[in-house]
């Protein structure tokens, strides 16, 4: 079979996403409910030094990025770094891959859910209302409806992620603009005054805060949906840290603006440390509404959509391969959805929920995202000995020796992040995937259609002179919204220590 009669034969998965929705897919699966929640307080005891914190986490997601753009560029495929895996390392190390990020994935897809309900239950209390609604059947709710929307495609899905993003950040501005009177410039300490003196205290909170940048590689698991990805990916992996970046800082630096300092401890024990530190401050009504409505209708929302589209092409593309059922790699012959695997991550999702077993899948998360962090970084290393003329449309600086230190700074946070009571569940995953490899997957060779259809998608077409024009003008609205936005939560804290 040629490769030209894969492409006619079959249906493909259509390139439409734009680079704003690439953005707004990277930044949404990043900004979700964990900058409300173990970031914030982690700031918030820091004071003003969570800059420090956080500027050490954007370094630490940057030079990945940087990573991830290249290699994105160079193999736009579907299934992220289980396709660079399994191409530069080993077949079994991509399906090992694929499990761990499959799994973390729908962890975070049902724990957003679920934070949906409390947060959506917060919102209707500061209306007056009482939720008549059980948590699980409005997170059920939600999971139904991010199949529903990414079933219909990968139009559908950037149309809605790009909306939920711009009301999460509209609504943000309103909050910001609303509480800055109520901002205390006392409450803002010399640069330095909130760092631990031990090492492993600002370590675990460096880690804290990095929880709220991780997820940054999401939109390299659509790379056969993205149109020109050669060019796409690669912005999208420069412009995203500095927006997560100035986001979460913005954030930080208003909460401890707003909380008094004989509240700090209190504040940074909260569940919910925005909405405890809002009632500390005496501020209610109006700019409880907006926060609650951005949190849950925007950043929710964001993270849950990219949690349902990026395992279902990791699915798609392993059964593609052979090593799951060819159900799975079936293509909606109208909206080209992988449509049965977007039904069965749902179906795994609501299992997870209502059997009440999403609270180990959301702890496993840590552990199963730094094995693929780790093995995307390997698996850079290994590209450039295994294939050192294949064609890099972009070229990350440094990146070898990015990938050998990220790879030892990324070990380091996974021993702080790892949820030890989750550990075991994590060792039974690891060696269920070696198992399923061994008895199943081991003796059934890659179907040559397979690895037709991945060199098919490489042919990528240039950019002509009007589309390359469009590109660079989307670019430049970007990356000037990124620089001001990083400037300006910069800014923001070099003025709070200061004055």
């Amino acid at each position: 079979m040629s490769t030209s009669a894969v492409a006619v034969s079959e249906p493909r998965l259509e390139r439409a996403l734009s680079l704003s929705s690439c953005i707004t897919i990277t930044t949404g699966a990043v900004i979700g409910v964990g900058l409300f929640t173990t970031g914030s307080a982690a700031a918030v005891s820091m004071g003003t030094s969570a800059i420090i914190a956080t500027i050490i986490a954007f370094l630490m997601v940057l030079w990945p990025s940087l990573l991830y753009g290249e290699m994105g560029a160079a193999l736009p495929l579907a299934g992220g770094t289980y396709a660079f895996a399994k191409r530069a390392i080993s077949y079994p190390v991509g399906i090992f891959c694929s499990w761990n990020y499959t799994v973390a994935q729908i962890g975070i897809a049902g724990a957003e859910a679920l934070a949906f309900a409390n947060y959506f239950g917060c919102l209707l209390n500061f209306l007056g209302y009482t939720s008549p609604v059980n948590e699980k059947v409005l997170a059920s709710g939600l999971i139904v409806l991010f199949v529903l929307i990414n079933y219909f495609g990968i139009k559908a899905a950037g149309k809605f992620q790009n909306a939920f993003m711009f009301f999460f950040w509209g609504m943000s501005t309103i909050w910001f603009f609303n509480v800055l009177k109520d901002v205390d410039f006392a409450n803002f300490m010399p640069l330095f005054a909130g760092i631990p003196h031990e090492v492993t205290s600002m370590a675990q909170l460096i880690v804290a805060v990095w929880w709220c940048f991780a997820g940054f590689e999401t939109v390299v698991g659509m790379g056969s949906e993205i149109e020109f990805p050669q060019i796409t990916i690669p912005r999208a992996l420069i412009i995203s840290p500095f927006i997560v970046y100035g986001v979460n800082a913005l954030f930080y630096w208003f909460l401890i603006g707003i909380t008094p300092l004989d509240m700090v401890s209190e504040v940074s024990g909260a569940t919910a440390p925005f909405a405890s530190a809002m009632n500390a401050a005496g501020i209610v009504g109006l700019p409880a509404i907006i926060l609650c409505l951005g949190i849950t209708f925007g950043g929710d929302f964001s993270t849950m959509n990219p949690c349902i589209t990026g395992p279902s092409r990791y699915m798609y593309t392993m059964s593609k391969d052979g090593c799951f059922p060819k159900v799975l790699g079936k293509l909606h012959p109208k909206y080209k959805s992988p449509y049965v695997a977007v039904l069965t991550i749902g179906v795994i999702a609501l299992f997870l929920i209502w059997s009440g077993s999403i609270a180990i899948i959301a702890a496993m998360c840590a552990f199963s995202q730094m094995i693929c962090y780790m093995i995307g970084f390997l698996s850079y290393i290994f590209l450039y000995k295994k294939e050192p003329d294949l064609a890099r449309p972009w070229v990350a600086p440094l990146g070898t020796v990015g990938a050998v230190v990220n790879l030892i700074v990324y070990g380091v946070v996974m021993v702080l992040a790892v949820d030890w009571s989750a550990l075991p569940y994590n060792l039974v995953l690891c060696a269920a995937c070696l198992a399923y490899y061994f008895f199943e997957v081991r003796n059934r060779p890659m179907p040559e259609a397979a690895k037709e259809l991945e060199a098919s998608e490489l042919v990528l077409n240039a950019p002509d002179a009007e589309e390359m024009a469009s590109l660079n003008k989307e670019y430049r609205y970007w990356k000037w919204g990124a620089v001001i936005v990083f400037v300006a939560a910069s800014g923001a804290f070099a003025l709070g220590s200061l004055l």
